[in-house]
C-alpha cells in the first residue's frame, strides 16, 4: 500500500518546485501561478487518482509524458485548473486517449 500522505508532500513540493522555477528562472509568472494552483490543490485530489498516477509516474517510460505536459504550461499552451485535471490529462495520455484532446 502507497503512503499516500507522503505522495501528496512529494508531488506538492514538485508543483512548487516548478512554480518557482518559472517565476524566478523563466520569467514566466503565469506559468508560476499555473504551478502554485497545482501544488495548492494536491490535497483534494482523489486517493485512487493519485495512487494510478504515482504508479504510473514512477515507471521510466512515463516521465516523459509528465515533462511534455509540464513544457506544455510552461509555454502557456495549457493551463490545469487544478491537480486533479493534470493527473487526469497525464493518465489519459499514458492510456492512449489523451493523443487528441
Amino acid at each position: 500500500m502507497r503512503d499516500i500522505i507522503e505522495d501528496r508532500r512529494v508531488l506538492r513540493m514538485q508543483f512548487e518546485a516548478f512554480a518557482h522555477y518559472a517565476g524566478h528562472e523563466s520569467g514566466k509568472p503565469e506559468s508560476a501561478y499555473c504551478f502554485d494552483a497545482l501544488a495548492a490543490s494536491v490535497d483534494d485530489v482523489s486517493s485512487e487518482l493519485l495512487e494510478t498516477y504515482v504508479g504510473l509516474f514512477q515507471k521510466t517510460e512515463h516521465r516523459k509524458i509528465g515533462s511534455a505536459l509540464r513544457q506544455s504550461i510552461q509555454q502557456g499552451l495549457w493551463s490545469p485548473k487544478n491537480a486533479t485535471e493534470y493527473m487526469q490529462r497525464f493518465i489519459a495520455f499514458e492510456s492512449g486517449t489523451g493523443a487528441s484532446s
